[in-house]
């Protein structure tokens, strides 16, 4: 059994990955180097106020990374395993539904790609 100090950041970890904003964020910057808050969420359609609410979530459980260029923040992605959690469960969603749908599909090329680009690097 695991100890329940791990089970605990286990599930603070997946709480973290279990919101769709989050989620958006993650795959977003996943795409991006880094993004500024209002670039992230123009791409991702989400009012800032809220978005700064997740983007803290976010940096302060060490996940994102912020940077101060002036009187903008920018922000990228500190923890690359993210992006594998991404790629993990669409991979799980994918063959739970024998490559059914067609999105999962796209969606898992889409991150095996950025996750095959950054691992380049």
């Amino acid at each position: 059994m695991l100890d329940e100090f791990v089970i605990s950041k286990l599930s603070k970890l997946f709480d973290v990955v279990s919101n769709p904003v989050r989620i958006k964020i993650i795959y977003t910057l996943a795409e991006e180097e880094s993004l500024s808050v209002t670039e992230i969420s123009q791409k991702i359609d989400v009012p800032q106020n809220t978005l700064s609410a997740h983007l803290k979530i976010l940096f302060e459980g060490a996940y994102l990374q912020k940077e101060q260029k002036w009187r903008k923040v920018y922000y990228s992605i500190r923890e690359p395993k993210l992006k594998e959690i991404l790629e993990l469960g669409t991979q799980i969603l994918y063959n739970k539904w024998e490559g059914n749908w067609e999105k999962i599909a796209e969606a898992r090329n889409k991150i095996k790609q950025t996750i095959n680009i950054q691992g380049d690097e």
